[in-house]
């Protein structure tokens, strides 16, 4: 009798261990099983429990403000000084999560802006350049860094009074066209907010709609902030 009431009793404590291991079992985190699966198998993981994934993980917003000097390169057969002080507006879409290894990590980014500019130096000196662009930028985002460098380029058109100018042949109407690259990096201020710098390449022609096309190309620098709209 005493030999069947131990057996009974270590069958009950069996059970009762194995309903503790199963009820600790599904008390784990999500976010944890998905960070352990992504070490083994690539399942992605929780970026909202990541910061600096949550300001630039897929579908989150940035608005950006960047204002500078560019200044016209050669001179000489039809090219003349043109020198601009641009203000650019900027709406900018996280089009995937960071994502990948080393240096290279980081997401895909594209931007739409409002380019205005004066001329202060050139044929026209104090005129306009005025039109909307479309980015497309890489931002370099690694773990825990204040610092994000980015590599863009893009295309758009402006308008410019500059074609009026009769003796200059680098600007032939009013509307030109204005494909860019640059290179540059921002500085996290706080969880939302940065300071920015970049140099920029800026070409400007027509594609032989008019008879001027000579073209203006451009160097220079850039300064300004943004807001991400991201989730803390």
């Amino acid at each position: 009798m005493r030999r069947l009431c131990a057996v009974a009793l270590a069958l009950v404590l069996a059970s009762g261990v194995e309903a503790a291991g199963a009820a600790s079992g599904t008390a784990y985190p999500a976010s944890a099983a998905a960070g352990n699966g992504d070490a083994k198998e690539g399942v992605a993981l929780d970026t909202e429990s990541i910061p600096e994934l949550a300001l630039y993980r897929e579908g989150t917003n940035e608005i950006q403000f960047m204002s500078g000097a560019l200044f016209s390169l050669g001179s000489g057969g039809g090219r003349y000084t043109f020198d601009e002080a641009p203000s650019i507006l900027s709406w900018g879409w996280m089009l995937t999560t960071p994502k990948g290894r080393g240096i290279f990590r980081g997401n895909v980014e594209v931007l739409v802006d409002l380019y205005a500019s004066g001329i202060f130096a050139g044929p026209m000196s104090g005129n306009v350049v005025v039109g909307p662009n479309v980015f497309v930028r890489y931002n370099f985002v690694q773990p825990n860094w204040r610092v994000v460098p980015y590599v863009e380029g893009g295309l758009g058109f402006v308008f410019t009074d500059a074609y009026t100018v009769p003796n200059q042949s680098m600007v032939g109407q009013a509307i030109e066209f204005t494909p860019q690259a640059g290179a540059g990096f921002r500085y996290m201020l706080s969880k939302h907010w940065s300071v920015n710098a970049e140099a920029l390449f800026h070409h400007m022609s027509n594609a032989d709609m008019a008879p001027r096309n000579i073209g203006v190309n451009e160097v220079g620098a850039l300064v300004g902030f943004s807001y991400l709209l991201g989730s803390d």
